[in-house]
């Protein structure tokens, strides 16, 4: 079964998010990848694989090589916009890499480790990682100058990530409730969303998806139902241009879990799901299990809100 949504976007973005449902039988294994787990955000870090920890495994590495300042580092990352087919490209690298080194072709070997690091020393992801983990070491070894350091550098690497951009409202129509007004904000690493207006399942003034914004999700998008079914799900962004062109662009994702419940507020909890960015002023999020994918667009805040306090005047 193949459910199929188009999204029109504005600034020549369209989206579309497909839900498939593949039952188990022989003629299924094209979805049974392995399984991705959907562990709560505080758990995601622990339990994240390598493939969906992109340059994990030179993170180490990095820190032993002496590094450039730390001012020089940030004229050398790319544009926000360049960052997803960055990623990607050094992902397919990657693969290529261990392709080499299995074959013991360590000249190509060689050149792909060059050319990975060349890409990564432009993703302030990376440098982000590693002073992650430089600042947790520092910590414990009761370092707190330094630690303070790593601090504040992390702090300024914000300003080069998107998706540390998105404090403020927006305006999403949710199926069946229609429009609603969110508020993005942030808890260290975590995106929250609190709904400014609500409705009978999720009242204003709570939660209704928060995202782990600490590394991009590269994991294959398929959910465990629980049974013997699993459900995919593939979101595409498409930049149309003036002469009627289009072109398929990559998408930052980021895991998450959304929220669910009964009228009332009843029974109230949260399912896997995945935060996209789209565009600098358009997000996505999905819920996975429901297979319902809410586009979500930065407005005004004195205009919306006005708005939103007609609609409670309304009620």
């Amino acid at each position: 079964r193949v459910l199929t949504m188009p999204v029109r976007l504005p600034l020549f973005l369209a989206a579309a998010a497909t839900s498939i449902l593949a039952y188990s039988n022989p003629h299924a294994s094209v979805l049974r990848q392995p399984r991705a787990s959907h562990a709560l955000p505080s758990q995601t870090a622990a339990r994240r694989c390598r493939s969906a920890v992109p340059y994990a495994s030179e993170l180490a590495a990095l820190q032993k090589i002496p590094l450039e300042p730390f001012e020089a580092k940030l004229k050398s990352f790319a544009p926000a916009a360049e960052l997803p087919e960055l990623r990607s490209q050094a992902l397919r690298i990657e693969q290529q890499l261990e392709v080499a080194i299995e074959a013991e072709d360590f000249v190509q070997a060689a050149m792909l480790r060059d050319d990975l690091a060349e890409l990564r020393s432009r993703d302030p992801a990376v440098l982000a990682s590693a002073l992650r983990r430089e600042l947790d070491e520092r910590v414990k070894q009761e370092r707190y100058s330094e630690a303070a350091r790593c601090r504040d550098q992390l702090l300024v690497l914000r300003r080069f990530q998107p998706q540390y951009q998105l404090a403020g409202l927006w305006k999403g129509n949710y199926p069946n409730h229609g429009e609603a007004l969110v508020r993005l904000h942030y808890e260290g690493d975590t995106l929250l969303a609190t709904k400014i207006t609500g409705d009978e399942h999720v009242p204003a003034g709570e939660v209704t998806f928060r995202a782990d914004l600490t590394l991009p999700d590269h994991e294959p998008m398929i959910h465990d139902t629980g049974s013997e079914d699993l459900v995919g799900v593939r979101v595409e962004v498409v930049s149309l241009s003036s002469d009627g062109g289009s072109q398929q662009r990559e998408l930052e994702r980021y895991r998450g879990e959304g929220r669910v419940a009964a009228r009332g507020f009843q029974h109230a909890h949260y399912v896997p799901g995945q935060l996209f960015l789209m565009d600098e002023d358009v997000v996505g999020f999905l819920w996975l299990p429901l297979g319902t994918f809410v586009v979500f667009s930065r407005v005004e805040e004195g205009v919306e809100m006005a708005d939103a306090s007609d609609m409670f005047e309304d009620i």
